[in-house]
């Protein structure tokens, strides 16, 4: 299935999925470090570098390259520990990053019972 690797949608698909696995294990970090004094919350960054792609075009190699990037936000610090995570926020970013993890997933799912449903010839 070698063809798989240079469909735009799939190769899409499935590097999203790897985004949002990624940014996962960063906000469930940064649910661990809530009480950890001097603790900097991370972020990932990639939905911004893929609006740019788009604007000039996408094909599977672009996709390839682009990567995602975990930003460490120095800038803010609210408590008195320098601590800026703020939990509630946090719950809310893992509870759309879950969503959006299962909408790919069901996405791919979908796109790969269609190439499927095309080689059996239905």
């Amino acid at each position: 299935m070698g063809w798989l690797n240079n469909d735009v949608t799939y190769l899409l698909l499935k590097k999203m999925l790897d985004v949002c696995t990624l940014r996962h294990r960063i906000i469930a970090n940064n649910i661990a470090n809530v009480d950890t004094p001097g603790y900097k919350r991370a972020t990932v960054i990639f939905e911004e570098k893929l609006r740019s792609l788009l604007k000039r075009g996408l094909n599977a190699e672009k996709i390839r390259e682009i990567q995602p990037q975990i930003y460490i936000d120095e800038t803010s610090t609210w408590r008195e520990d320098f601590n800026n995570v703020d939990i509630e926020k946090e719950m809310v970013r893992l509870s759309t990053n879950t969503l959006r993890y299962s909408i790919y997933a069901q996405l791919i799912e979908k796109k790969l019972q269609m190439i499927k449903q095309a080689i059996k010839g239905k």
